[in-house]
């Protein structure tokens, strides 16, 4: 049975009661409250629609239409004869059916029917009051006419998009009278039919489609249907949630999908649930499925002209929810049946029952007369609770044993290590007496490495001299014996020449003698001038060439510094932009490594790398510094163990990763209190931050970063090493280049003979991507302030750079004019020596000249001058010689001194060398040695706290059994000596196998049996209460029941009264007579009407013998009154009028337009083909609607 039909039988509705205006009598107004509050669901537990009907009536009052005046009208001559009508309906015979008990029970002989006289006097009364009631209020508010508008539940617009055959159809209503007119396919009934479809109804009940998918217009794939509901006033539905109105959408394609979407008055989606539009429709009771509340055309055509009576009959149960009220209540009939044979069924569980406790009840008083066997069960059982609290008791004392124990292990570790630190501290004091001796040391390597060099070039000097020395003395030589043999060869051509000349030549000899001297004289000058100018031709060709390289070197520095800034303008970039990854810095495929180590399961203990990437470095400008000092230790990784290492160096190989060094760390943390400088000086390990300890361990090992200390300016830094005692567990430190940029200084001091000595090493800037992290504003700040003294670098470089250029084209001129100037000498040379030439042959010609004897004396004095002089200089080089022989000799044994010297020192320089790394492995070992005895004191402790929280768990479960075994046996029980838990369990286990083979005989134990009687009352007892609780809810259903059918008849008795009244006072508005026949017990709804008033006699026609306009009005009326009787607001009829002529149309307009007037607050929709406007009484609350083809709207669209 339905939870809604059983669990609230007799209780008001939750939606609220829509009524028609007018007071309802006291008998009235109870069986139409009664049949409000019905609420039910079918069998098959699917929704229905909660059934909402008008008031019937109102107070008494006088009617001008004789409530059976259609009784007393005799048969028309041109009628049918009415006497065969109770066999014979419209051609087709009656056979009653068959009562079902349900429906003789529900009409229980149709009695409440026999007073149709006086119940259509009350109605007729009751619409005259109402209709009186209605037309004051109306004169009182004129906003719409004769009318006024509810506050809620009527429709405000329509909007269809690709469904039927339109594009997009959007239709505003009025809020009462609408009609809406237009030419065949201009779409109004595609308006009730979107309606119907949208506000949940199926798409049968339209008679329009099957299914959902035939509705979607040719060539589209999906449709969408949007009503908006009005939602006003204070019966307005759920109004903070939606507002002033509710949009309901509705979706559907092809593919078969389908959905609705709730929507607020600003367009919010608020549910997407067909159930919530099914409660929103049934709070406002519009009854879309209401096959006479949504008339759709081919129903208005079949209901209004060609329905038979049987039909008629159907029409109106379902239209006034008679038929489901009447199925609601099958429903619950079905359900009492089955409830009386669960009754049944009961009654056969609690003798059952009875018999079930009864036997138990026996079986325990047999039981009971065995009570010593089970004392001593008892006893045994009261002491295995407590024997597992003395064995926890004495597991306690050993916990205490053990607690003693782990203070004199802890006692033992604390000695070895005070013994380990005092070797630590040794080997520590060692450590720094071996750096203080290798410093002093190497302090001698600049004067021994500047006396070997300047012994080396005096060496190299003398050397080169005296090789000079024996190349000049091989060309005198050589010359001296060319001398000689020109001095001879001389001599011999003037022994000839004097013995040829014999006569004189004349003035014209000595002509041509001057004019030769001359032209020699010009030859030698030109000859020097081309000397000169050859000699400073390679000067100058070397500074064009230097000042082109200058030049070079230039570009080379510009395009160096513009990248420099682009590489930090694109790191600012990054920084600002948050962008790159973290693995950047370091080699390709890092970023996977970290990946693949992360995923893999094989490692002891997964490597801790690379190291930069868990460093954060917290003042930026020791970043290059630091970063080159540290070097490859911050692409490494950090393992624990062999194993791990060669693992990863797989991976490594794997990648093609070869600039990542592996550290073995062993895992112990480094304790550096008491080995740090004073907190006023800044170590590299004070400006880092550390995210993992075997990391900061590592860096203390191997770069001893606790004692190196940051000093950024370098006269600061000297002053703090040289000048008074050293600072205390200070080894190094380090200061920024005072004028080059990126450089820094390491700082050393060491005491020395003299007193103490610096020695100062530079450190180069890094290079490449900065791997330690830093603060991004910090280092966006940093970078800007390098880039900005990167830009005027670049500026100053530019500078240099125009000089040079200046500088070369100055050269290039020079050297151009040099070559040319060069040029003029050649050709006037050339021209010189051809006159010379001239001369000479002209000379030649005269028999006897004696110029060439004296030519002849000039060259031998000449030649015996440089004879002379070759001779003394060969003898002067000779000396010289053997002197820079004697030098060289001296020098080499200089030189070999000083080598020797040097590899002294190298030698002295390797010893403290070797003496330094013996020092670091003896303070590293001992200083592992120490960790690893501090790290026993912990583990010990640890033990200690395991421990004492084994102790405190013991402790706690002593408690525990204590307090359990008190909650089992509040006094404790006596354990006897030597007894145990084992012991009284083999106690307890021989009583339990004596009882035991007594309950095998029973078959039962002793709890059992006492369970059985216990559960076998319980379920007598349960069962008799449901029993009872069955009874007396029948019995309250039959009540129910039978009170809901009582209201049912009069439900069905004062709604056919106010029909039949209805309708006959509609037929009067015209001046027809008639009446409604209604025949429930056949289920035939017959409509007589007599046009003429002439025939005061006639007792009214069969439908079938009026006109067609005739019959048309009358159905008109016959619709009306079943309408008055609904109570849903919403009232829609497609083409009521295409049948009618032009004056039953006419009257039948203003007929509609009257009683929707009467039906205050109800919204109508009349959709017609026909023009509205010269036939009917138009006001402020009629709204006519006019649509076009769709063809013509795409024609005027374009």
């Amino acid at each position: 049975m339905p939870g809604r039909t059983v669990n609230n039988i007799g209780t008001s509705s939750r939606k609220r009661a829509r009524h028609a205006d007018g007071d309802v009598p006291a008998e009235h107004q109870q069986a139409g409250s009664g049949i409000d509050a019905v609420s039910s669901q079918p069998r098959d537990m699917t929704r229905r629609k909660r059934v909402r009907i008008s008031a019937t009536g109102s107070n008494g009052g006088d009617s001008g239409v004789s409530p059976r005046q259609s009784h007393d009208l005799d048969t028309d001559d041109d009628g049918e004869d009415n006497d065969g009508e109770a066999a014979v309906v419209d051609g087709e015979r009656y056979e009653e059916p068959s009562a079902t008990q349900y429906e003789i029970l529900r009409d229980a002989g149709f009695s409440h029917l026999e007073h149709e006289d006086e119940d259509d006097q009350r109605a007729t009364q009751r619409i005259r009051r109402k209709n009186q009631k209605t037309q004051q209020e109306q004169r009182q508010n004129q906003q719409y006419g004769d009318n006024s508008v509810s506050e809620n539940g009527i429709l405000e617009s329509i909007t269809c998009i690709y469904f039927m055959c339109h594009e997009r159809l959007h239709c505003e209503l009025g809020p009462l009278l609408n009609f809406i007119v237009g030419e065949n396919g201009s779409g109004k009934s595609a308006i009730l039919t979107a309606i119907t479809l949208c506000l949940g109804g199926k798409a049968s009940s339209t008679n329009r489609g099957g299914s959902l998918k035939s509705f979607i217009k040719e060539g589209r794939d999906q449709a969408i249907l949007t009503v908006k509901i009005k939602n006003q006033g204070a019966d307005a539905y759920q109004p903070d949630l939606y507002g002033d109105s509710i949009i309901v959408e509705r979706h559907f394609s092809r593919a078969g999908s389908s959905g609705f979407k709730l929507k607020s008055t600003m367009g919010k989606v608020i549910s997407t649930k067909k159930s919530e539009v099914d409660e929103m429709v049934e709070y406002y009771c519009l009854q879309v499925d209401n096959p006479l509340n949504v008339l759709s055309q081919d129903n208005a055509r079949q209901f209004l002209n060609a329905a038979s009576a049987a039909q008629k009959y159907k029409y109106f149960i379902q239209g006034v929810q008679l038929e489901q009220l009447d199925n609601d209540y099958r429903v619950i009939i079905e359900y009492l049946e089955s409830n009386e044979q669960k009754e049944e069924d009961l009654q056969a569980r609690v003798d059952a029952a009875k018999s079930a406790w009864e036997k138990a009840k026996r079986l325990q008083e047999l039981v009971d007369k065995h009570k010593d066997m089970r004392a001593r069960r008892r006893l045994y059982t009261r002491q295995l609770i407590w024997a597992q609290v003395s064995d926890q008791e004495r597991a306690l004392e050993a916990q205490n044993a053990a607690l003693v124990a782990a203070d004199d292990d802890i006692a033992d570790a604390e000695q070895v290590a005070t013994e380990k630190s005092q070797v630590f501290d040794e080997a520590e004091e060692k450590l720094g007496r071996a750096h203080a001796a290798f410093e002093t040391v190497r302090e001698e390597e600049a004067a021994i490495a500047e006396k070997v060099e300047v012994a080396n070039d005096q060496f190299s000097e003398a050397r080169k001299e005296l090789e000079k020395i024996h190349a000049d003395e091989r060309d005198v030589q050589q010359r001296l014996v060319l001398a000689s043999e020109r001095v001879t060869g001389i001599k011999d051509k003037i022994h000839a020449e004097e013995q040829r000349l014999e006569t004189s030549t004349g003035d014209a000899l000595v002509r041509k003698q001057e004019e030769l001297a001359a032209a020699r004289r010009r030859d030698e000058q030109l000859v020097a001038e081309i000397e000169d100018s050859t000699r400073s031709l390679p000067e100058l060709e070397k500074r064009h060439a230097n000042s082109q390289d200058e030049v070079k070197k230039t570009n080379t520095a510009i395009e160096q510094k513009r990248n420099e800034i682009m590489s930090v303008e694109n790191r600012v970039r990054n920084l600002e932009q948050g962008r790159g990854s973290p693995y950047d810095a370091y080699e390709p495929n890092m970023a996977q490594l970290v990946r693949m180590i992360e995923n893999d399961q094989g490692f002891l203990q997964k490597p801790v790398g690379p190291v930069g990437a868990h460093v954060q470095l917290l003042k930026p400008q020791w970043s290059s510094v630091i970063e080159k000092t540290f070097g490859g230790t911050l692409n490494g990784f950090i393992v624990t163990s062999k194993r791990d290492q060669y693992r990863l160096q797989g991976m490594m190989q794997r990648l093609k990763i070869q600039r990542s060094p592996i550290l073995i760390a062993n895992g112990h943390s480094i304790n550096t209190n008491g080995k740090e400088p004073d907190q006023e000086f800044d170590t590299i390990l004070r400006v880092l931050k550390f995210d993992n300890q075997l990391v900061r361990d590592q860096m203390i090992l191997s770069h001893a970063i606790e004692q190196v200390v940051l000093i950024a300016d370098r006269t600061d830094a000297e002053r703090v090493m040289v000048d008074g005692p050293a600072p205390r567990n200070v080894t190094a430190c380090l200061c920024l280049h005072d004028t080059r940029r990126g450089y820094g200084l390491r700082l050393t001091a060491r005491p020395s003979r003299t007193g103490v000595s610096l020695s100062t090493s530079p450190i180069a800037p890094f290079e490449g991507r900065l791997r330690l992290k830093t603060d991004s504003g910090s280092q966006i700040a940093m970078l800007q302030d390098n880039l900005q003294q990167l830009a005027d670098e670049l500026r100053e470089l530019d500078n240099e750079k125009r000089r040079l250029q200046q500088m070369v084209q100055r050269y290039r001129s020079e050297l151009a004019d040099h070559k040319k100037k060069a040029g003029v000498l050649d050709r006037g040379l050339r021209e010189v020596r051809v006159d010379i030439n001239t001369i000479q042959e002209e000379l030649d010609a005269f028999d006897g000249a004696d110029g060439r004897l004296q030519t002849l004396h000039e060259e031998l004095e000449t030649a015996t001058v440089e004879k002379d002089h070759y001779g003394s200089q060969w003898g002067t080089m000779v000396v010289t010689k053997a002197e820079q022989n004697k030098r060289v000799q001296e020098l080499k044994k200089e030189l070999q001194k000083a080598k020797t010297e040097m590899a002294d020192y190298q030698h002295r320089l390797s010893k403290a060398e070797h003496k330094v790394a013996r020092c670091e492995d003896a303070r590293r070992i001992a200083l592992t040695e120490k960790n690893q005895a501090c790290d026993e004191i912990e583990i010990r402790k640890d033990e200690k706290r395991r421990i004492e929280h084994r102790r405190q768990r013991q402790a706690e479960q002593v408690r525990e059994f204590t307090e359990q075994a008190a909650a089992h046996e509040p006094e404790r029980v006596h354990i006897g000596e030597g007894e145990s838990y084992s012991s009284v369990e083999k106690k307890l286990e021989a009583v339990n196998k004596s009882l035991a083979e007594r309950e095998r005989r029973i078959g039962m134990t002793d709890e059992q049996v006492f369970d059985s009687a216990r559960v076998t009352q319980q379920a007598y007892q349960e069962s008799q209460k449901a029993l009872e609780q069955t009874r007396k809810e029948n019995q309250a259903l039959k009540i129910t029941i039978n009170n809901r059918l009582e209201r049912w008849r009069k439900f069905q008795r004062y709604i056919s009264a106010t029909s039949r009244a209805n309708f006959i006072y509609l037929l009067s508005e015209r001046g027809f007579r008639g009446k409604l026949l209604l025949d429930h017990k056949k289920h035939l709804l017959q409509v007589q009407v007599e046009p003429d008033q002439t025939r005061k006699g006639a007792g009214g026609r069969n439908t079938k013998t009026l006109s067609g306009g005739e019959k048309s009005f009358s159905s008109i009326c016959l619709l009306l009154a079943i309408w008055e009787a609904m109570g849903s607001p919403l009232r829609c009829l497609d083409e009521f009028d295409v049948f009618m002529d032009n004056v039953n149309r006419a009257i039948s307009t203003n007929m509609l337009i009257s009683a929707a007037r009467r039906s205050v607050g109800r919204q109508y929709i009349m959709i017609t083909p026909n023009a509205i406007e010269g036939r009917a009484k138009l006001d402020k609350d009629v709204k006519i609607i006019r649509l076009t083809d769709p063809r013509q709207r795409l024609l005027a669209d374009h």
